[in-house]
Formats: C-alpha cells, sequence, structure tokens
C-alpha cells in the first residue's frame, strides 16, 4: 500500500507539459489539457479527462485532427533554452525583412505563443 501511495504522490508532482498531438501519436494514460469538441460544436472530451483505446478509436472516428494533451516533461532547463532559442530562430527567419507594424505584432505574438509553448 505504501509503494503505492509514494508512486501516486511521485506522479501528482511530476511537471508536466502542454502539447498538440494528432490522434496517431496519442497514447492511453494521456490527459486532455483542453476540451475537445467535434465538428458542429459538440463535447466529445473534458479537461482532465483520461484516454483509453475506446476514446482513441472515437476520436479517429470523430475527425479530430489533433488534442491538447499534458504529457510528462523531464527536460532540464538547458534544453529549455535551447528549444526556446530556437523557436524563437524559426520565427524570426520567417518574419526576416522589413514590414508593417501589424506584421511586428504577429512576430512578437508568435515569439510569446512559441515561448509558452515550450516552457
Amino acid at each position: 500500500m505504501y509503494h503505492f501511495v509514494a508512486e501516486l504522490w511521485q506522479t501528482a508532482a511530476m511537471k508536466t507539459r502542454t502539447v498538440f498531438l494528432p490522434p496517431g501519436k496519442l497514447l492511453p494514460g494521456m490527459v486532455v489539457a483542453r476540451p475537445a469538441n467535434g465538428a458542429q460544436g459538440s463535447a466529445l472530451l473534458a479537461t482532465g479527462s483520461v484516454l483509453d483505446q475506446k476514446t482513441l478509436d472515437s476520436l479517429h472516428r470523430h475527425g479530430i485532427e489533433f488534442l491538447t494533451v499534458d504529457i510528462p516533461d523531464s527536460r532540464d532547463p538547458q534544453t529549455i533554452s535551447r528549444e526556446i532559442k530556437e523557436a524563437e530562430a524559426r520565427v524570426d527567419y520567417i518574419f526576416r525583412g522589413q514590414g508593417t507594424l501589424a506584421r511586428a505584432r504577429l512576430h512578437d505574438t508568435l515569439i510569446d505563443y512559441r515561448r509558452e509553448q515550450a516552457e
């Protein structure tokens, strides 16, 4: 019993990362991070739902292209920093050259989004 409680505590205390994955990369046991809706807006999965094989099969039938899930994150701070720099470099490359104020705002919004996703 003690081993089970300790294991449960470690899982609860584990750092997670929110990612967007296509159904083919989802696995049973993953936890839904944001609600999933069908094509007509009907609720398919609530935040906190734990995926099982039946649910994964249902996602395929409903044509869900991506799902937001929380996964364990074992990255160290150096890896996170490197990934943020790489993401910023990709966005900077896409937005290289002169542009409008709206383009600059879009660049900044994308940089913020990519930082958030990498952290």
